[in-house]
């Protein structure tokens, strides 16, 4: 369901929302609410064998397939800072943030609780730090390796993985990481 159709109270005064295709407005306070992107991000981090690393989803939406460290921004967290953190949060390693190469920016609908949230995913690639001791937590279930040649696309838990490990590759191949 989109929020543009779940959600149909005001939040300020809590009287019905008019929906208006492009937000939805409150007749009786006039707040506007506009479906906004959710900002994340992800990261395709690299091993010394140019292997990329992907992590199982412990939970909902798409448990059990493979995914790239990353997730919602908080408030005052820029991109950068937020990649950072996830990565400690998932994997229980430390990236330095600027080590981290934009590559890229995808949109995509992030299932929730049955209401679909549009998302703006920053992506990043990086090397993974040297003796990096790899902890699964948070909402990852284990993690694997794969070369570019032999990733699970079958089980990538979103459309736009295939994009940025795509466009990690291409990075790969023309610049020194």
């Amino acid at each position: 369901m989109k929020q543009i159709r779940a959600f149909k109270y005001c939040p300020r005064c809590g009287n019905n929302f008019e929906n208006l295709t492009t937000h939805l407005k409150c007749a009786s306070c006039e707040l506007s609410f506009y479906i906004n992107p959710k900002p994340c991000t992800a990261v395709v981090l690299v091993n010394n064998q140019d292997e990329y690393l992907l992590v199982e989803r412990a939970v909902e939406p798409a448990k059990g397939y493979w995914d790239l460290p990353g997730g919602f921004v908080e408030e005052n967290e820029t991109f950068e800072e937020n990649t950072a953190r996830e990565v400690k949060e998932e994997l229980g390693i430390i990236i330095n943030k600027e080590t981290l190469h934009y590559i890229g920016s995808v949109t995509e609908l992030y299932k929730y609780q049955g209401i679909d949230y549009p998302t703006l995913a920053a992506v990043f690639i990086a090397r993974m730090p040297r003796n990096a001791q790899l902890r699964p937590a948070d909402d990852v279930a284990s993690y694997r390796f794969f070369s570019p040649d032999n990733l699970p696309m079958g089980k990538l838990a979103f459309e736009h993985m295939s994009i940025d490990l795509e466009t990690a590759d291409k990075f790969l191949k023309s610049n020194e990481l």
